[in-house]
Protein backbone atom coordinates (compact mmCIF):
# COMPACT_ATOMS: atom_id res chain seq x y z
CA UNK A 1 0.00 0.00 0.00
CA UNK A 2 1.24 3.49 -0.83
CA UNK A 3 2.48 5.30 2.28
CA UNK A 4 0.36 8.41 1.63
CA UNK A 5 -2.80 6.35 1.18
CA UNK A 6 -2.05 4.49 4.41
CA UNK A 7 -1.55 7.73 6.36
CA UNK A 8 -4.77 9.26 4.97
CA UNK A 9 -6.67 6.09 5.90
CA UNK A 10 -5.20 6.16 9.42
CA UNK A 11 -6.11 9.79 9.96
CA UNK A 12 -9.60 9.37 8.54
CA UNK A 13 -10.20 6.21 10.57
CA UNK A 14 -9.40 7.63 13.98
CA UNK A 15 -5.63 7.32 13.75
CA UNK A 16 -5.32 10.77 15.27
CA UNK A 17 -5.66 9.20 18.71
CA UNK A 18 -2.21 7.68 18.16
CA UNK A 19 -0.76 11.17 17.97
CA UNK A 20 -2.55 12.71 20.96
CA UNK A 21 -0.72 13.39 24.21
CA UNK A 22 -3.09 10.98 25.95
CA UNK A 23 -1.97 8.09 23.77
CA UNK A 24 0.04 5.52 25.66
CA UNK A 25 1.17 3.76 22.48
CA UNK A 26 4.05 6.22 22.06
CA UNK A 27 5.32 6.04 25.63
CA UNK A 28 7.95 3.65 26.90
CA UNK A 29 6.98 1.65 29.95
CA UNK A 30 10.09 0.34 31.68
CA UNK A 31 9.99 -2.63 33.99
CA UNK A 32 9.40 -1.46 37.55
CA UNK A 33 12.35 -1.35 39.93
CA UNK A 34 12.51 -0.79 43.65
CA UNK A 35 15.78 1.05 43.18
CA UNK A 36 16.74 4.10 41.16
CA UNK A 37 19.54 3.19 38.73
CA UNK A 38 22.03 5.26 36.71
CA UNK A 39 24.57 4.37 34.08
CA UNK A 40 27.41 6.91 34.09
CA UNK A 41 29.60 6.73 31.00
CA UNK A 42 32.53 8.39 29.33
CA UNK A 43 32.68 8.12 25.54
CA UNK A 44 34.75 9.88 22.96
CA UNK A 45 33.23 8.54 19.74
CA UNK A 46 29.97 6.91 20.88
CA UNK A 47 30.79 3.24 21.42
CA UNK A 48 30.47 3.44 25.21
CA UNK A 49 27.31 5.53 24.88
CA UNK A 50 25.80 2.80 22.70
CA UNK A 51 26.91 0.09 25.13
CA UNK A 52 25.25 2.09 27.94
CA UNK A 53 21.98 2.23 26.01
CA UNK A 54 22.05 -1.51 25.39
CA UNK A 55 22.87 -2.26 29.02
CA UNK A 56 19.92 -0.09 30.06
CA UNK A 57 17.76 -1.98 27.58
CA UNK A 58 18.91 -5.25 29.15
CA UNK A 59 17.85 -3.83 32.52
CA UNK A 60 14.36 -3.17 31.17
CA UNK A 61 15.03 0.59 30.79
CA UNK A 62 15.06 1.22 34.56
CA UNK A 63 18.41 3.05 34.44
CA UNK A 64 19.00 6.68 33.51
CA UNK A 65 21.93 7.06 31.12
CA UNK A 66 24.23 9.95 32.01
CA UNK A 67 27.27 11.38 30.26
CA UNK A 68 30.10 12.32 32.66
CA UNK A 69 30.79 15.46 30.58
CA UNK A 70 27.48 16.87 31.81
CA UNK A 71 28.56 16.58 35.47
CA UNK A 72 25.37 14.81 36.61
CA UNK A 73 24.21 14.75 40.22
CA UNK A 74 24.11 11.07 41.24
CA UNK A 75 23.16 11.55 44.90
CA UNK A 76 19.56 10.39 44.41
CA UNK A 77 20.51 7.05 42.80
CA UNK A 78 20.61 3.75 44.66
CA UNK A 79 22.71 1.82 42.12
CA UNK A 80 25.30 3.17 39.70
CA UNK A 81 26.98 1.44 36.77
CA UNK A 82 30.14 3.11 35.46
CA UNK A 83 31.51 2.56 31.96
CA UNK A 84 34.36 4.02 29.97
CA UNK A 85 35.86 3.87 26.55
CA UNK A 86 39.60 3.32 26.43
CA UNK A 87 41.79 5.79 24.57
CA UNK A 88 45.56 5.38 24.33
CA UNK A 89 45.43 2.88 27.22
CA UNK A 90 43.56 5.26 29.54
CA UNK A 91 39.95 5.63 30.60
CA UNK A 92 37.93 8.55 29.25
CA UNK A 93 39.43 11.78 30.63
CA UNK A 94 36.15 13.62 31.42
CA UNK A 95 34.92 10.50 33.26
CA UNK A 96 38.21 10.25 35.16
CA UNK A 97 37.91 13.90 36.26
CA UNK A 98 34.29 13.34 37.31
CA UNK A 99 35.21 10.27 39.37
CA UNK A 100 38.14 11.98 41.09
CA UNK A 101 35.79 14.76 42.16
CA UNK A 102 32.76 12.60 43.07
CA UNK A 103 34.08 9.16 44.11
CA UNK A 104 33.53 9.70 47.84
CA UNK A 105 29.83 10.39 47.24
CA UNK A 106 29.19 7.50 44.84
CA UNK A 107 31.65 4.73 45.73
CA UNK A 108 29.17 2.91 47.95
CA UNK A 109 26.58 2.90 45.17
CA UNK A 110 28.73 1.53 42.31
CA UNK A 111 27.31 -1.91 41.47
CA UNK A 112 29.01 -2.66 38.15
CA UNK A 113 31.82 -1.49 35.87
CA UNK A 114 32.39 -1.91 32.16
CA UNK A 115 34.96 -0.86 29.59
CA UNK A 116 34.68 -0.68 25.82
CA UNK A 117 38.02 -1.18 24.15
CA UNK A 118 39.47 -2.76 21.06
CA UNK A 119 41.14 -5.47 23.12
CA UNK A 120 37.85 -6.78 24.47
CA UNK A 121 38.20 -9.55 27.02
CA UNK A 122 42.00 -9.76 27.13
CA UNK A 123 44.07 -9.46 30.33
CA UNK A 124 44.88 -5.94 29.21
CA UNK A 125 41.18 -5.08 29.38
CA UNK A 126 41.10 -6.24 33.01
CA UNK A 127 43.80 -3.65 33.76
CA UNK A 128 41.44 -0.96 32.42
CA UNK A 129 38.63 -2.24 34.65
CA UNK A 130 41.01 -2.20 37.62
CA UNK A 131 41.95 1.40 36.82
CA UNK A 132 38.28 2.33 36.56
CA UNK A 133 37.60 0.65 39.93
CA UNK A 134 40.44 2.67 41.42
CA UNK A 135 38.94 5.95 40.26
CA UNK A 136 35.50 4.87 41.55
CA UNK A 137 36.99 3.77 44.88
CA UNK A 138 34.84 0.64 44.49
CA UNK A 139 35.42 -2.96 43.46
CA UNK A 140 32.03 -4.36 42.40
CA UNK A 141 31.85 -8.05 41.56
CA UNK A 142 30.08 -7.33 38.26
CA UNK A 143 32.66 -6.19 35.72
CA UNK A 144 32.79 -6.65 31.97
CA UNK A 145 34.90 -5.52 29.06
CA UNK A 146 33.45 -5.33 25.58
CA UNK A 147 35.42 -5.22 22.35
CA UNK A 148 35.09 -1.84 20.73
CA UNK A 149 34.75 -0.32 17.34
CA UNK A 150 36.47 2.29 15.25
CA UNK A 151 35.13 4.43 12.45
CA UNK A 152 38.06 6.30 10.92
CA UNK A 153 35.96 9.15 9.54
CA UNK A 154 34.83 10.04 13.09
CA UNK A 155 38.36 10.33 14.48
CA UNK A 156 39.91 13.69 15.25
CA UNK A 157 42.98 14.57 13.19
CA UNK A 158 45.31 13.76 16.10
CA UNK A 159 43.59 10.45 16.92
CA UNK A 160 43.63 9.46 13.27
CA UNK A 161 47.36 10.10 12.99
CA UNK A 162 48.15 8.37 16.30
CA UNK A 163 46.14 5.25 15.48
CA UNK A 164 47.48 5.12 11.93
CA UNK A 165 51.06 5.29 13.25
CA UNK A 166 50.32 2.66 15.90
CA UNK A 167 48.87 0.33 13.25
CA UNK A 168 51.98 0.73 11.10
CA UNK A 169 54.28 -0.02 14.05
CA UNK A 170 52.34 -3.17 14.87
CA UNK A 171 52.11 -4.14 11.21
CA UNK A 172 48.30 -4.22 11.38
CA UNK A 173 45.82 -2.84 8.87
CA UNK A 174 44.40 0.55 9.76
CA UNK A 175 40.73 0.02 8.98
CA UNK A 176 37.26 0.40 10.43
CA UNK A 177 36.02 -2.37 12.70
CA UNK A 178 32.95 -2.99 14.84
CA UNK A 179 33.20 -5.74 17.43
CA UNK A 180 30.74 -4.27 19.95
CA UNK A 181 27.79 -6.66 20.23
CA UNK A 182 24.37 -5.53 21.44
CA UNK A 183 23.53 -9.01 22.76
CA UNK A 184 26.56 -8.99 25.07
CA UNK A 185 25.53 -5.62 26.52
CA UNK A 186 21.92 -6.80 26.94
CA UNK A 187 23.12 -9.86 28.86
CA UNK A 188 25.29 -7.71 31.11
CA UNK A 189 22.31 -5.45 31.87
CA UNK A 190 20.18 -8.49 32.70
CA UNK A 191 22.84 -9.82 35.07
CA UNK A 192 23.13 -6.46 36.84
CA UNK A 193 19.40 -6.32 37.45
CA UNK A 194 19.31 -9.96 38.56
CA UNK A 195 22.02 -9.40 41.18
CA UNK A 196 20.64 -5.99 42.17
Amino acid sequence: MDRRIFMKAMLAGGGLTLLSSQSYALKLFPHPSKEKWAILFGSRYGSTRDASLWIAEGMGWVADILDARENPDLTSYDGIIVGSGIYYSKIDQPLEAYLIKNAPAISGKVRALFAVCGSGGTPRAQAFLDALAGFCKAKPSLQRSFPGRMTKKLLSKDDYKGLEDSSKQRNRPFEDYDNLQRKDCLQFGESILAVG
